[in-house]
């Protein structure tokens, strides 16, 4: 899929769209008071490919309400779920030009821009969601977000679960192996890593925006994909999916930004507030998330999907073909890097 899209196409014409391009590229206004309570005069844009009120809709929408109650400050969003201004990609597109002033998308979808968290992305670093709360905590976190804005015109906000482990997902057959994948073809991000561990696994990768996916495996353009339990439940993948599986190689982390411009256009009595009511929100999120993944594979049993549990012999063969792809996708992640990760499985 081309993501080298033009600014005209890039977002639906709306007013909240010339409001983002205004707030990225000129700047906010000057901060005014009124009964002591600090205020933007414009409203910060947010093009999200969550749906209202799942956990990354929630770390979004929660910081204005945080903002006003806890600091006294009075900030507008905008914001427009389930990629209504654009695809994935045009909306990652659109973020970096100021057409919005906020979107998300989980660390993979950001590769084609800078490949600072591909070492997040590879299958089997992230054991489980403690090791995942660790790792968005950590000084590699912060490390690789100023590594990730030298190259990316985007502040890194405080990162979000994305659902956690994806299931791998089709509507021709169970698969309880490797073996039982061939010839079957996936949806995926654009990601190397991604498009590669799908071929590991004996399949077919298809690079595709999200907003294509339902109706690509109604059409049979693609049999299957790679994505969580919550995702899958929220935007009715069970009406054309039968089988899944717990794979657990990849958890994905929803990396959550906002334009460099709107970001240096806030004053610092603004700034500072804003980036405690990101983390709040953020935190308040993951812990839904969490407590998430279980219900919505239960949902998805219910719809009719069949989840299947490997056996330790059988994840030992998915992980096997999984970690493969260090040696080839993801050859050019720094040893270091890795060893770094991995320290906090246990720390």
């Amino acid at each position: 899929m081309n993501s080298k899209i033009s600014r005209r196409s890039a977002l639906k014409t709306t007013g909240a769209v010339l409001a983002g391009a205004a707030s990225g590229a000129m700047g906010f206004p000057a901060l005014v008071r009124s009964q002591q309570q600090k205020r933007l005069l414009k409203p910060v844009v947010a093009g999200l490919n969550g749906k209202e009120g799942d956990p990354t809709y929630m770390s979004i929408s929660l910081v204005p309400k945080i903002l006003r109650e806890k600091y006294d400050v009075q900030v507008d969003f905008q914001i427009h779920p389930s990629s209504s201004l654009g695809t994935d990609l045009s909306q990652l597109d659109a973020v970096q030009t100021g057409f919005i002033d906020i979107t998300s998308n989980v660390t993979a979808q950001f590769s084609q821009y800078d490949r600072s968290f591909d070492v997040l992305d590879l299958p089997y670093i992230v054991s489980d969601w403690d090791m995942a709360a660790r790792v968005v905590k950590s000084e590699l976190w912060q490390k690789q977000s100023k590594a990730f804005e030298s190259k990316v015109p985007v502040k890194v906000l405080p990162p979000v679960g994305a659902g956690g482990f994806r299931l791998l997902s089709n509507n021709v057959r169970a698969l309880p192996t490797p073996d039982a994948v061939q010839g079957l073809k996936f949806r995926s991000v654009t990601s190397p890593l991604d498009i590669e561990l799908i071929k590991a696994w004996g399949g077919n990768p298809t690079p595709m925006a999200w907003a294509e996916t339902y109706t690509a495996l109604q059409q049979k353009v693609v049999q299957g994909y790679h994505v969580q339990p919550i995702w899958t439940f929220n935007f009715k993948g069970y009406e054309v999916l039968k089988y899944a599986t717990e794979v657990k190689a990849i958890f994905a982390i929803q990396f959550q930004v906002m334009n460099m411009n709107t970001w240096k256009s806030l004053p610092e009595a603004i700034q500072k507030p804003m980036m405690m009511a990101f983390e709040e929100a953020a935190a308040i999120g993951n812990a839904e998330d969490r407590k998430a993944e279980d219900t919505f594979k239960e949902e998805l049993k219910k719809k009719g999907m069949e989840i299947y549990t490997p056996s330790a012999a059988e994840l030992a063969k998915w992980r096997e073909k999984g970690e493969s792809i260090w040696a080839t996708a993801g050859k050019d992640v720094p040893r270091g890097l890795i060893d770094e990760v991995r320290a906090l499985r246990t720390a």
